[in-house]
C-alpha cells in the first residue's frame, strides 16, 4: 500500500470511531472528555474495581510495538495484548510511540488490524522517533491516522496529556519554546496531571535535548506521573515531583501496563501492574509501583536554592549548592553535563558534594580542564533518604583562550533552524526554520534582516540564484522568492512534502531546480516553475541531488542510488548501496539523506550510514569504497583531498580518485547533517552537541574549539568575510568571529 496520505480511507474511519479530530497540533483537544466506558456483562482479566467513591480511572499503556507486515512473528504479539486489554474494559489505552518501524502506510494498517473493533474508540497514541525519522509524509499520515499531538483530555479527576517532543527527520527529542509554552498552559489547573510521551527523562536518560527546560516548565505544577517508552526496558524513577514509568517493548513480549486510580489511606494514587499474556491467553499480573496523585510529589522538596560556580586554578570548578531546609537530602552530586551524549544513555561521572556539620551548603571541586571555552552546564542531583531525587542544571561560562572564536551576534527564528544555510552571490545568508520563517540576513552587520518571508515548515537548505531563493517546505511546495524583497515569484505543489534540498543547475539549455518530494524527483524551470520532467525514485529522499550537465544523481530510501538523463529524466542506471532485503533495512541503510557530490575524474559520491561509495558517473560501477557512514554530514572537496565526516565525529582526508586515507582524527562529538564549511585551509564543523571545531585540512589537527551552547545543531554553517553563521534547534541563528 502507498504511504502517501491520499490512501487513508481506513485510517480516517479509525479516527472517526476514535473521536479525534485533526485540528491544529498545538490545540488541546477533549476527545475523551465525555467518553463512557462500554458496559460488559462480565469484565475479566485485570479489572479490579476500587472500593471507593473517588472518581474511577482505569487505563492500559503499551509502547514500542514496532508493527510491520514484514515481521509477522512480532506482529502476532499485538492481537494477544489488545484482546486482553479489551477484556479488562479500560477507559482508554495509550501507545507511547514507535508504533511502527518507519511510519509507512502499510505499517499503520498492519497495526490497526490488530486492534479489536470494540477497543478502537478508546485508543490513544503519541508518536515515537520511528514515526518521524524517515517520514516521507512529514507527520501528515500519522495525524490522519491518530490525530494531532500534543493534546489533553480529562478523566477520573485527572488531566491526561499526550506529548510530542519528536523532530521530523531526526532521532532524539526536543520541545522548543512553543511546545513548552503549550505544556505550561495545559498543566495550569489544579487537577493532577499524567503525561505520556515516547522519550524518558532523568536518571541516565539524555534523549530530549532540552529536558532541563522541560523540568523548569513543570516545576511546581501538578504533574505527578510520566509514562514513556523508547528504551525497551521497564523502570520506575521518582524525581522532580513525579514518578516516571518506562515500559518494556511490546514488540519483544506480549505485555502491557494496567493502571487504576484508587485510594490509599485516604490519598488518591495510581496503582500500576505489569500484565503478561501467554500464548493461550492466560494473564499473569505483577504489581510494579504506586504513584501518589496528591502531596508535594516525589523529590520536589529537594530542589536546590542558590548554586555558586567559581573558576579555580587548573581548570577546576568550585561548586557550592544550597539545599532547602525541609528537604533533608542524603546526598548531593554534581557532574559536567554530558553534552557529548546524543539521544542516548550515560551513567555519568558524578562527584559527591559534602556539607560540614549541619550546613545547608554542600560543596565540591569538579574537574573541567578538558572542556573547551564557551557555554556549559553543570548537572545537579539531590537525593533524599527515600531514594527520590531532584535533577537540575546550572549554567557557567569558560573564558576564551587566545585565538578562540567568539560570538558576534544572535537572533531567533520560530521553530528550529534544521536545514543548512545558504550564501547569496553578494554574501548574504538565507536561513529557514521549521516554524515557517525564511530570513535573509547580513552576517557582517549584526545579522540584520534584509527581509523575512513566511512559508510552510522548512527542514532543508534553500538554493539561490542571482535573483531568486528556492525554498522547500513540508506543505508540499517549492517556492521561488525574490532575492531582493522576499516576495513570492512562483510556487509549485509537488503533491507531497518537499523534504529535500533543491539544486539549481542547467538541464540542456534551461536553468532548472531539481528537488525530491515523496518518492519522486522533479525538475522544474527556475524562471517560472514549469515542470520539465519527473522521475520515480523508488523510495524517500531527503538529501540533495547532483548534476554534471549530462546526468542527475540522487539517493533513495529503497537502497539504491540513481542516475537520470539530465534532459529527459530517463533513468540510466542504479547502484545498490546495501545488501539488506526488507523494506525497513534498505531504507535505514540507503542513501535517503545524502548530499550527493561530484568528484574529479568522472566520479560521483554516495553515502549511507554504513559506507561511502565513489561510482563511475557514466556507468554506475563502483570505483572505491570507504567503510564509514558519511551520509548525514556532507563532505568537502579541498585542494588537499576529499574531507569526509561521519555521524560519529570522525574526520578523514582521502584521495578523491582512490579513497586512500591520508589522515584520520576524532572530534569526540556526534556530527549529523551539519557538514564542514571550508575556509582557506581550515574546515569548520559544528557538531550536533553545539561544539564548533576548526580542523587543519592538510594535517587533521583540531586547532580551535568553542562550545556555542546547549542546543543540538543539524544545520551546515556558512562563512562570510571571517564570520561563521550557524543555526540550531532552539531557533537560534548565530554569527561567530573566526580567528
Amino acid at each position: 500500500m502507498s504511504d502517501t496520505p491520499e490512501h487513508t480511507i481506513d485510517r480516517r474511519r479509525f479516527l472517526g470511531v476514535a473521536g479525534v479530530g485533526a485540528a491544529g497540533a498545538l490545540a488541546a483537544t477533549s476527545g475523551l472528555g465525555g467518553l463512557v466506558r462500554p458496559a460488559r456483562a462480565a469484565a475479566t482479566g485485570t479489572a479490579t474495581p476500587a472500593a471507593s467513591t473517588a472518581p474511577s480511572l482505569r487505563f492500559a499503556v503499551v509502547t514500542d510495538t514496532h508493527a510491520s507486515p514484514e515481521e509477522p512473528v512480532r506482529l502476532q504479539l499485538l492481537p494477544r495484548v489488545f484482546q486482553s486489554i479489551d477484556r479488562a474494559n479500560p477507559d482508554f489505552v495509550m501507545n507511547c510511540g514507535d508504533i511502527t518501524d518507519y511510519g509507512g502506510g502499510a505499517e499503520f494498517d498492519a497495526y490497526l488490524s490488530t486492534v479489536p473493533e470494540t477497543l478502537r474508540p478508546r485508543m490513544r497514541h503519541v508518536p515515537g522517533n520511528h514515526e518521524v525519522r524517515w517520514d516521507v509524509n512529514a507527520g501528515q499520515l500519522y495525524q490522519e491516522t491518530f490525530g494531532p499531538a500534543p493534546y489533553t483530555f480529562d478523566l477520573g479527576g485527572v488531566r491526561l496529556i499526550g506529548l510530542d517532543p519528536t523532530q521530523l527527520l531526526q532521532e532524539p527529542g526536543h520541545f522548543g519554546p512553543e511546545r513548552l509554552s503549550w505544556l505550561a498552559s495545559a498543566i495550569g489547573g489544579p487537577a493532577p496531571a499524567v503525561l505520556f510521551q515516547h522519550f524518558p527523562y532523568g536518571a541516565d536518560h539524555y534523549y530530549v535535548n532540552d529536558q532541563d527546560a522541560f523540568f523548569a516548565t513543570v516545576a511546581g505544577s501538578p504533574v505527578r506521573a510520566v509514562f514513556a517508552g523508547h528504551v525497551h526496558a521497564e523502570g520506575v524513577y521518582r524525581f522532580n515531583g513525579f514518578t516516571q514509568v518506562t515500559g518494556a517493548a511490546t514488540r519483544n513480549a506480549a505485555l502491557y501496563y494496567w493502571v487504576e486510580r484508587v485510594d490509599d489511606a485516604g490519598h488518591p494514587v495510581l496503582r500500576v501492574w505489569v500484565v503478561t499474556v501467554a500464548i493461550d491467553g492466560v494473564e499473569t499480573r505483577r504489581e510494579l509501583t504506586t504513584i501518589p496523585l496528591d502531596g508535594d510529589g516525589a523529590g520536589r522538596l529537594l530542589a536546590p536554592g542558590r548554586v555558586v560556580i567559581d573558576l579555580a586554578a587548573g581548570g577546576a570548578l568550585d561548586v557550592r549548592v544550597e539545599v532547602p531546609r525541609d528537604g533533608a537530602p542524603a546526598q548531593v552530586r554534581a557532574q559536567l553535563y554530558p553534552q557529548h551524549v546524543f539521544g542516548g544513555r550515560n551513567a555519568g561521572a558524578w562527584v559527591p558534594l559534602a556539607a560540614p556539620g549541619r550546613s545547608r551548603w554542600w560543596s565540591a571541586t569538579v574537574d573541567a580542564a578538558a572542556l573547551p571555552p564557551g557555554a556549559h552546564r553543570l548537572q545537579l542531583r539531590v537525593v533524599g533518604a527515600d531514594g527520590a531525587t531532584h535533577e537540575s542544571t546550572a549554567s557557567f561560562e569558560l573564558p576564551p583562550a587566545a585565538g578562540t572564536p567568539g560570538r558576534r551576534w544572535s537572533r531567533s527564528l520560530p521553530g528550529s533552524v534544521q536545514g543548512a544555510l545558504t550564501v547569496t552571490p553578494d554574501g548574504l545568508v538565507v536561513a529557514g526554520s521549521t516554524g515557517g520563517a525564511v530570513v535573509l540576513v547580513d552576517p557582517r552587520r549584526g545579522g540584520r534582516a534584509r527581509w523575512t518571508a513566511s512559508t510552510g515548515p522548512v527542514l532543508r537548505a534553500s538554493a539561490v540564484t542571482d535573483d531568486s531563493v528556492f525554498v522547500p517546505s513540508a506543505d508540499h511546495r517549492l517556492s521561488a522568492l525574490s532575492l531582493s524583497t522576499g516576495e513570492e515569484r512562483w510556487s509549485v505543489d509537488a503533491g507531497a512534502p518537499v523534504l529535500s534540498a533543491p539544486l539549481v543547475t542547467v538541464l540542456g539549455s534551461t536553468e532548472a531546480v531539481v528537488f525530491a518530494a515523496g518518492r519522486t524527483l522533479f525538475a522544474v524551470a527556475a524562471a517560472d516553475g514549469a515542470e520539465l520532467w519527473r522521475a520515480d525514485l523508488g523510495g524517500f529522499f531527503a538529501g540533495r541531488a547532483a548534476c554534471d550537465g549530462a546526468r542527475v544523481y540522487a539517493g533513495s530510501g529503497d537502497g539504491y542510488a540513481y542516475a537520470f538523463d539530465a534532459v529527459s529524466g530517463e533513468r540510466l542506471w542504479r547502484f545498490s548501496t546495501t545488501t539488506r532485503t526488507n523494506t525497513y533495512g534498505r531504507l535505514l541503510y540507503g542513501a535517503w539523506d545524502d548530499t550527493v557530490e561530484l568528484l574529479p575524474g568522472g566520479l560521483v559520491l554516495f553515502a549511507t550510514v554504513a559506507s561511502t561509495f565513489a561510482v563511475d558517473a557514466a556507468t554506475g560501477v563502483q570505483r572505491w569504497q570507504v567503510a564509514s557512514g558519511c551520509m548525514y554530514p556532507p563532505s568537502g572537496l579541498t585542494p588537499h583531498g576529499l574531507f569526509l565526516v561521519d555521524e560519529w565525529g570522525r574526520f578523514q582526508l582521502v584521495d578523491p580518485a582512490t579513497g586512500t586515507r591520508r589522515w584520520y582524527a576524532e572530534l569526540g562529538a556526534r556530527t549529523l547533517n551539519a557538514g564542514p564549511v571550508i575556509a582557506g585551509d581550515t574546515a569548520w564543523v559544528v557538531a550536533t552537541t553545539g561544539l564548533l571545531a576548526g580542523v587543519d585540512v592538510a594535517t587533521g589537527t583540531i586547532e580551535h574549539r568553542l562550545q556555542t551552547g546547549p542546543a543540538n545543531t543539524f544545520s551546515t554553517p556558512v562563512v562570510v568575510d571571517g564570520v561563521l553563521v550557524f543555526g540550531d534547534q532552539d531557533g537560534g541563528l548565530h554569527g561567530i568571529d573566526l580567528p
